[in-house]
């Protein structure tokens, strides 16, 4: 093959190089790694844990009273049987009577329907009554609603006359003033 042979094949080989566009070199995505967390302080630089007590412990605190019985519900009812409205009546005269107590107004239902069912209507039994003791002249701000629904059931039979007894508001009663919780360990 000539010189001139080898030179034109050389230059036909390279030519579609020359031709070819630039590439752009190939992108990497930054990637951060994640630092991990500062470890917790260790004694003696941490705090202890706070000595909260657990909502049971505080409603302990609480006591029922013989003066304020439980007031009954028809099933699904969210107001009181007529017959219940002197007992009401009665307990908004004992709270009027007694203004250093504060009350729980608990409301419960029999175990018939879903949970979740329940506790709303326990809600709402105990908030229905805590608004009957307020329009009778009981301070709002002494009373708290509590729903506990099937909880606390005092009848586990699955009698009418059985599930009737669960379906009640229970009034729990303190004298007021701070209530003694902790936020240090108790020693």
């Amino acid at each position: 093959m000539s010189r001139v042979a080898r030179v034109l094949a050389l230059a036909l080989a390279l030519l579609p190089l020359g031709c070819a566009r630039p590439t752009e070199p190939a992108r990497v995505a930054a990637v951060t790694v994640p630092t991990p967390a500062p470890a917790a302080p260790t004694w003696p630089y941490a705090a202890p844990a706070p000595d909260v007590p657990a909502p049971e412990a505080i409603t302990e605190t609480f006591i029922a009273r013989a003066e304020l019985p439980d007031v009954h519900f028809a099933s699904g009812g969210i107001r009181v049987e007529r017959r219940e409205l002197t007992t009401l009546d009665a307990a908004a005269a004992w709270l009027k009577a007694n203004p250093s107590q504060l009350v729980i107004v608990e409301g419960h239902t029999d175990v018939v329907g879903p949970r979740a069912a329940n506790l709303a209507l326990a809600q709402r039994r105990a908030r229905w009554v805590m608004d009957y003791l307020v329009t009778k002249g009981v301070p709002a701000e002494r009373i708290t609603a509590v729903a506990r629904g099937e909880s606390g059931i005092l009848c586990a039979d699955r009698s009418a006359a059985c599930q009737s007894r669960n379906r009640r508001v229970h009034f729990l009663v303190r004298e007021s003033g701070p209530l003694q919780l902790s936020a240090s360990p108790s020693r």
